[in-house]
Formats: structure tokens, sequence, C-alpha cells
């Protein structure tokens, strides 16, 4: 055995090389398959993205080792695998960073899909600072391995980043926009937003830009900038809807209109879908040009606004009952002319 060891070649300590890292590839595929099998049983799916998220960084590995081992095998043969062989050092590092980077999409993707008190939009953020943080702190460590001054770079990266910083004034004024967005949280991802400018439902919130979609079912994309600069009305986020009207009444029925008044208020505070912790007024104040005019304003307990308008709707027709059943009428526009003979 030892003898057989001792006189192979190296093309056939190669091909052994490949069929260990074969057989590896495949063990290794089978384990993830039964542990990912057991852990999808589980009600906690954290561990199967991690799973996941390993799993191609840990084949890769395998297979790096064959061509590390490779290469060490045939650098005498051919001069130039010594230098190849001095900078393949560092791949693991760079398949470590990759599955640092998974298993945290594999966790950001878990919070979203957990549907905690979490904020979705925060988790992305934090993820992907963090993920440019490490891929920042990592390229660093790889090129003082290599030789460079970590110094000089952060002093040119300094003086590059001020140079930058004028160039690209309006993308960072957009990129701390989106940061404030996060932070301040004015509206969330699916919320209904509405400026004098647009109106729609949030999709998206990026680094640069936000995608609103308007009730036209059209696209608009709003530099981040922007929401730091314009008020901003977040409907979706409403805790009633209000009812406001003016209803005139005839000026031959002025007689009825404390009557009325009256009644609606009354009918107002014992309905059911009105919420009666919030201001509610009836009251007659106005003389206009062909009616007497009162005010209705009250809140709806429910913000749904198909079971708004149904309530709305209902109010308003019991309201008109209360006119109809003084004898009263609901005014139209109407003028008088008096001819003189």
């Amino acid at each position: 055995m030892f003898d057989f060891l001792k006189n192979i070649t190296l093309y056939q300590s190669a091909g052994i090389l490949v069929v260990v890292a074969t057989v590896a590839h495949i063990v290794l595929g089978v384990t993830l398959k039964g542990v990912a099998r057991q852990a999808g049983k589980t009600k906690n799916r954290l561990d199967d993205h991690l799973i996941k998220a390993v799993s191609l960084p840990l084949k890769s590995l395998i297979w790096f080792g064959l061509i590390f081992f490779s290469i060490n095998l045939f650098k005498g043969e051919i001069g130039f695998l010594t230098k190849v062989i001095t900078y393949i050092d560092i791949v693991p590092i760079f398949i470590l960073t990759w599955a640092i980077i998974r298993i945290m999409s594999g966790v950001e993707n878990y919070l979203i899909e957990k549907k905690s008190n979490i904020n979705n939009d925060s988790v992305r953020l934090i993820v992907r600072l963090t993920k440019l943080l490490i891929i920042i702190s990592i390229a660093l460590g790889i090129a003082q391995e290599l030789g460079f001054s970590v110094s000089g770079l952060l002093t040119f990266g300094g003086v590059g980043g001020i140079v930058i910083g004028f160039a690209a004034k309006d993308m960072l004024s957009n990129i701390f926009g989106g940061l404030m967005l996060q932070m301040d949280r004015p509206f969330s991802t699916g919320d209904w937003i509405r400026s004098s400018q647009f109106e729609g439902t949030v999709e998206k919130i990026g680094w640069r830009m936000t995608r609103i979609r308007t009730f036209s079912k059209n696209p608009i994309y709003i530099p981040n900038s922007i929401f730091t600069s314009i008020p901003i009305e977040t409907p979706s986020r409403m805790t009633n809807r209000r009812i406001k009207e003016v209803i005139g009444i005839r000026y031959d029925d002025i007689a009825q209109i404390p009557i009325i008044v009256d009644e609606v208020e009354m009918l107002l505070k014992k309905h059911k879908e009105i919420d009666q912790n919030e201001p509610l007024r009836v009251y007659f104040n106005y003389f206009n040009a062909s009616s007497l005019d009162f005010n209705v304003y009250a809140f709806t307990k429910t913000t749904d606004k198909n079971e708004y308008q149904r309530v709305k709707q209902k109010i308003l027709l019991q309201i008109a009952g209360v006119i109809a059943k003084h004898k009263a009428e609901i005014a139209y526009p109407t003028q008088t002319l008096n001819i003189q003979k």
C-alpha cells in the first residue's frame, strides 16, 4: 500500500484528488439534504434559511481544496504556479465572506417572512449596511495582506470621498434621504401616501429612490431627497374617517330647522358606526343664497373606504328621511324674479 503511494505519478495523485472531492461533494450534498429535511419539520424557519445559505459556500470550499492541492502538486513542474499559490490562499476568505453575506440574507428573509413588529424596511437597511461594513473590512484586511498600506488607502479614500461628495451631491442627498426615511418611518412599504405632487401606494423604499404605484396603476419613481422638503400625508394610518357635509333646507321650512337639527344630532349619537369619542357637531350656521345650511360633522369607526362609503350613504339617506318626515325639503338653487307692473 505504501509502496503504491510512493510510486504514483502526479497525474494519478490529481485523479485521486478529483475522486475524493467528488465523493466529498456527494456526501456533503446528501448530508445537507437530510439536515434540511429535518429542519423542515420544525416550526422555526430560521434553520431552513441558514442551511440554504451555507450549502453553496461549503460545496465551493471542497472544490477550492481540489484546486489548491492540485496546484501544490504541479507547482514543481509548472513554474508560474508557485506565484499563483501565493495569491490563491486568500480565496477561502472570499468564500467565508460569501457565506456570511448569504447567512445575513437568510436572516433578513426570515425576519421579513416572520411578520413581526420589526419594520421590514428597517430590516433591509440594517442588513445592507452590515453587509457593506463587512465587505469593506475584509477588503481592507486583504489589501493589507497583499502588501498595500491601509493607512494610505484610508487617506486616499478620505480625499476621494470629498471629491466624490461634490461630484455626486444629489445622489448622496438621495441616499441620506432614504436613511432618514428608514429612521423616522413617516411611511412604510404598502402605505398609501399623498402630497400635492403625487398619490399612491408605496411599493419599494430603495437607497436612492422610492417607487410608488398610483391608483391608475402607473409607477412613479421619486428621489428620496424630495421627501425631506415636502409635507407627506399618510392616509393609510388614519384612525377614523370623517363625514363633513353641508345640507341646505328651503327658506319656506325655516320653522322646522331646530327640530331637524336636533333629530339629526340624536341620529348620529345613537348610530353604532359613529365614533362617539371623536367630535360630533350638527349646527345650523348659514343663510345661503337659496337655502338654510346646517353642518353635519362626525367620524366613523371604520377606516376602510368601501365600508365608510356604505356607512356615509346610509346616514345621508337617514338624514333625508328626517327632513321629509317634518314636511321639509332639501333646497336646490333657485331665483325669485319680481316683475313690476
